[in-house]
């Protein structure tokens, strides 16, 4: 676990690139025949960013 200054500034910076993350998986899955698979981890990503879960930072 990291102590940080700020945590919820901390989290809110994870969540804005999980949200990020999300949107390319969305957009790989336009592109790409791994359909399932990128919307699967992006479902993973939009599922971590809205729930704030980062284990590594210590609230």
């Amino acid at each position: 676990m990291f102590q940080v200054k700020d945590p919820q500034k901390t989290l809110q910076t994870i969540a804005l690139f999980r949200y990020g993350m999300a949107g390319l998986f969305l957009l790989l899955a336009l592109f790409r025949e791994e359909k399932l698979l990128f919307l699967g981890l992006a479902a993973l990503a939009l599922l971590m960013a809205r729930t704030g879960f980062c284990p590594l930072v210590r609230r």
